[in-house]
């Protein structure tokens, strides 16, 4: 799954993956991937991510929500490849309060929505993931 953060304003929050991840590191992504567990649900494991990677409570929001899924297959370099089915979730932020883990996040950017959906080669040298 991809976990995508907003504020009141409609800004998403881009995060850098950490140097020492396997594929991408130091690429920007959605504010938070991963993979449920077992049993897991994909609310509960984005939850866990929010929390774990960022230190967002789910006092700092009320509306998660399964918005997309999506099917891809990509290489990244020789370190390997992902394919999978991908749940895209969303959220938004009442308190923009973060605690990042710099083992898994590098840096992150509050980017309006709007633009970089309408314009995204403007992004281009974020390497996105």
């Amino acid at each position: 799954f991809t976990s995508l953060v907003f504020d009141e304003d409609d800004n998403v929050l881009l995060a850098q993956r950490a140097p020492e991840k396997r594929l991408w590191g130091t690429y920007w992504d959605g504010t938070v991937a991963s993979h449920p567990v077992q049993g897991q649900s994909q609310k509960e494991a984005t939850r866990q991510r929010l929390e774990e990677e960022l230190g967002i409570t789910p006092g700092q929001y009320d509306d998660l929500r399964l918005t997309d899924r999506f099917e891809y297959k990509r290489y990244f370099e020789n370190a390997g490849v992902e394919h999978e089915v991908c749940a895209v979730l969303k959220l938004t932020l009442s308190d923009r309060t973060l605690d990042p883990d710099e083992e898994e996040v590098a840096g992150l950017l509050w980017v309006p929505y709007e633009r970089l959906s309408a314009n995204p080669a403007w992004y281009r040298q974020l390497r996105l993931c």
